[in-house]
């Protein structure tokens, strides 16, 4: 019987012989039994991966559904400030209903409130998931962890997130810095196969002086472990760039983008290894702000903040210089949290009286980026146009996520390139 194969030979055999058998011009030779195998290796992989579309397609659901009814009502408008600002609660805890049982009377734990918009439902869903990382970590051990890093000196330590940034724009260029997420609530899945380390690798061979990881489980199907595989796997381009091209390669920073409501949640970015992080600035006040700021500046992350409205932007001015490296100006709509698809809630604001302000504050060296569909919005007849008009109107760069996803991985050095103009 057929004992053994390869490609160029096949062994037959018996008790008494084994005869091989070879092509002269080492073609592959036709087995049934190797192709049955082949067969049954192609089933199972299809099985595989019929299955992961379908977790991804139940994942996509899922967060849609949140994003479009789940968080908030679709027939009503989200209540709005006197300024126009979203009016955004924090969950009730202590919510419940009496019952009575025999001479007993408990409080049952009933959910009666609905949250108003996206971002409100976006909210509670973070306070959930942070109250049970609090239960398995409670804070206090978190900080000491913390600490301990820190004074540790074979522990990462954070690195410079904006210096990269302001020397890639320095001569006037626009600077491109990509983003690593798995999907948009409103959209979707950005990628079928989304591999951080992977992405992070082309990113950093492509020349990205910095990197953006999307680590929101709730929205955007990211995780923590996502802003430790990104920095390990960009040191690691790094190194490897270096070494075949024979000229040093920094390794971008990274910065941790996600709903920041709570201290906990920086120190366990710091301890992730993250360089820098993003506030979004319509779910905070004022006095949230100043605390936050405050604390990731003690534990030596940078703060980027994420504004979509003027008002935001003012409640940034009013703190202390240096307490911003970068301001996001966002198309974000966050009663929905889709996108402005004309691109103008960005342009308006890199042309409004508060931006002005800011800069009068904290300095003209803080960069003023955009996110928000960059890289997709068209403008004069392709995409390029929409870049044009932000750096014209002072836009020191872009963020970009879905812009990247759209295009083939093995294009991502070449769009950047140009579209770093």
């Amino acid at each position: 019987g057929n004992v053994g194969v390869s490609n160029e030979n096949m062994l037959h055999g018996s008790s008494s012989q084994y005869v091989v058998f070879r092509s002269k011009t080492k073609r592959p030779i036709y087995s049934p039994y190797q192709a049955q195998r082949d067969a049954i290796n192609a089933a199972a992989a299809k099985a595989e991966a019929d299955a992961a579309d379908q977790e991804l397609a139940a994942e996509d659901e899922k967060r849609s559904s949140m994003a479009k009814s789940s968080f908030g009502s679709e027939s009503e408008a989200a209540p709005r400030s006197e300024n126009g600002e979203l009016i955004v609660k924090r969950r009730e805890v202590h919510s419940g209903r009496a019952l009575s049982v025999s001479t007993v009377e408990w409080s049952v734990a009933e959910k009666t409130a609905k949250p108003t918009s996206a971002l409100e439902g976006y909210m509670w869903e973070k306070e959930t998931e942070v109250d049970r990382l609090r239960e398995r970590t409670p804070l206090a051990l978190l900080m000491t962890n913390c600490k301990a890093a820190m004074t540790d000196p074979t522990k990462p330590k954070p690195r410079d997130w904006i210096g990269p940034v302001k020397r890639a724009g320095a001569d006037g260029q626009f600077v491109i810095i990509p983003e690593c997420k798995r999907m948009e609530p409103a959209t979707g899945s950005l990628r079928k196969r989304f591999d951080a380390a992977k992405l992070v690798k082309q990113l950093t061979v492509a020349g990205a002086s910095a990197i953006s990881v999307n680590s929101d489980r709730v929205m955007f199907g990211g995780s923590m472990e996502d802003i430790s595989k990104a920095r390990e796997a960009s040191n690691a381009a790094a190194v490897a760039q270096s070494l075949d091209t024979g000229e040093g390669v920094v390794a971008p920073p990274i910065l941790a983008s996600d709903l920041l409501l709570y201290p906990y949640q920086l120190y366990k970015f710091r301890l992730a290894g993250a360089d820098a992080v993003n506030l979004v600035v319509g779910a905070l006040e004022s006095k949230d702000l100043l605390y936050l700021t405050k604390i990731a500046s003690t534990i030596q992350l940078q703060v980027i903040a994420s504004v979509t409205s003027e008002v935001q932007i003012e409640m940034l001015t009013k703190l202390g210089p240096g307490s911003i490296h970068a301001l996001v100006l966002s198309n974000r709509e966050l009663e929905t949290f889709d996108f402005d698809g004309s691109g103008e809630q960005a342009l308006t604001l890199l042309k409004s009286e508060a931006l002005q302000s800011f800069r009068d504050k904290h300095g003209s060296d803080v960069p003023i980026l955009v996110e928000g569909r960059v890289g997709i919005i068209e403008r004069d007849g392709d995409n390029a146009g929409y870049i044009r008009a932000l750096k014209e109107n002072g836009a020191f760069g872009a963020i970009i996520g879905g812009g990247i996803a759209a295009i083939n991985d093995d294009s991502v050095a070449q769009s950047m390139t140009s579209w770093a103009m």
